[in-house]
Formats: C-alpha cells, sequence, structure tokens
C-alpha cells in the first residue's frame, strides 16, 4: 500500500487524481486526513498538535492498513513521513516537495505563528501563489474553499525548525520529487535538493511544476515518475492489493 499524506492546510483530497491514477495502474494506495483535516473536526487541542501527533495519525493508518507499506507524503506531510518512518518501517519512502527536518541548518527560520489561536487557510490569491504556481488549470476558488484551518504548532515545527530526524530510519529506498517552478517564499530554492541529499533520496525535478503538483494536469507527469520509480525499486510487487482507506 502507498500511503499518501497530505500538507498544511489540505487533506486527503488533494490526492484523489493521484489514488485514481495509481489504481488505474494496479497500485494499491490510500491518503489519510490528519487529525483536524480535510473533512474531521479540529480537537480542542488541535492548535497544540505538531509533527510528532501528526506522525502518530500516520503510523496510525499505516499500521491500519497492515502489511508492507510506502509512506508518501507531500510538504509538511514529508516531514511527518520523515517522523513516522521509525514506528512505521516503511519498505520505501516518497517525499513530494518536501518540508525539511531542522538536521538540515543551511535552510532559513521563518517567522512563527502565534500559539494559542489555528491558523486561517490562505485566500485564493495567496493560495495560487503559494501553492499552485504554473497549475492555470485549478479551479483557485473551488481549491481555496477545500482548505481548512491549521494548528500552529505543526507550521511552527517547521518554521522554528523543531524536528530533528534519525536518518538511519530514511535509508530505504526514497524518492524525492520537486516542483520546478515551486519558487514560493515558504519553500526557497535548494530545499527540496538538501532533503534529498540528507535522506539519501533519488530527486527528480518536474519542469514547470508548482508546489502543488499532485493537482491540475501537472499530476499526469507527477504520478508517472512516481510509478517509474516504484517498478524500478520492485516495490510495486511487495504491496498486496487492498480497498480500505484510512481517515
Amino acid at each position: 500500500m502507498v500511503l499518501f499524506v497530505h500538507g498544511g492546510f489540505h487533506g486527503a483530497w488533494c490526492f484523489a487524481e493521484t489514488l485514481a491514477a495509481l489504481a488505474r495502474d494496479g497500485i494499491p494506495c490510500a491518503a489519510v486526513d490528519l487529525t483536524g483535516h480535510g473533512g474531521l473536526t479540529p480537537p480542542a487541542d488541535f492548535a497544540a498538535r505538531g509533527v510528532a501527533q501528526m506522525a502518530a495519525d500516520v503510523a496510525e493508518a499505516a499500521a491500519a492498513l497492515g502489511g508492507p507499506v510506502v509512506l508518501a507524503g507531500h510538504s509538511l506531510g514529508a516531514l511527518a513521513v520523515m517522523a513516522a518512518a521509525e514506528r512505521v518501517r516503511p519498505v520505501g519512502m516518497v517525499l513530494l516537495a518536501p518540508a525539511p527536518p531542522a538536521n538540515i541548518a543551511s535552510v532559513r527560520l521563518l517567522p512563527p505563528f502565534r500559539a494559542d489561536r489555528f491558523v486561517a487557510p490562505p485566500p485564493p490569491e495567496r493560495a495560487q501563489r503559494w501553492f499552485l504556481t504554473t497549475n492555470t488549470d485549478v479551479d483557485v476558488a473551488a481549491y481555496a474553499a477545500r482548505m481548512c484551518a491549521e494548528s500552529p504548532a505543526f507550521l511552527n515545527d517547521l518554521y522554528l525548525r523543531r524536528i530533528l530526524v534519525d536518518p538511519k530510519w530514511t535509508r530505504g529506498p526514497t524518492f524525492c520529487l520537486s516542483g520546478g517552478a515551486d519558487d514560493s517564499p515558504l519553500h526557497p530554492a535548494g530545499q527540496d535538493e538538501a532533503v534529498a541529499a540528507f535522506v539519501g533520496a533519488e530527486l527528480e525535478v518536474l519542469p514547470g511544476a508548482g508546489h502543488c503538483f499532485m493537482l491540475g494536469e501537472s499530476h499526469v507527469a507527477a504520478t508517472a515518475r512516481l510509478l517509474a520509480w516504484l517498478r524500478r525499486e520492485d516495490l510495486a510487487g511487495k504491496l498486496p492489493a487492498d480497498d480500505r482507506v484510512a481517515s
């Protein structure tokens, strides 16, 4: 099973096209809504839930699916995937436009959010600038309407570089995919290369793709790259069919 983990403000819905494409190629896959995301009501302590708690969600979802799992995380979800690797022991990992762990000292700090309130999702104009960039085929208003408020702890774990990752748990087959046009100030140039080098991942770049390249037409090229890697690493045959979806 390939288990997809979304990033900040998003939910499992952002992988709908990817899941459908992989399923057509016979790859068992699922996506998880982290606590308080997607269609899930945020709990009372949502503002205090950071990467460690989201990584626990990933581990719980992987255990529920059972059997060998490839963890695939996008943006902040990739950091949660790296943090969950010790508990999950995945047969492979996929890091999509990944947020960096604190081990990468060259990545700059960002101003933190207030810890006592949820962070509102960005309006359509900012969502376009931060996440879609070149995804002009995506209905930005509909996309922004699906985004949810975010936990400041989750964002601040990244912005203040509070999450260290033990590289010995990320040394299995690992694939890093980067958007060539991902020029958001929240995702500076060179970041994906630094993460890939840290975890010993193979890195590929999607020319012209923005940060959320699993949306719109860019998902075709992204899914093709992922599928080719799964087959090249002989991981597709290790993933028994299963129609359960974690949430």
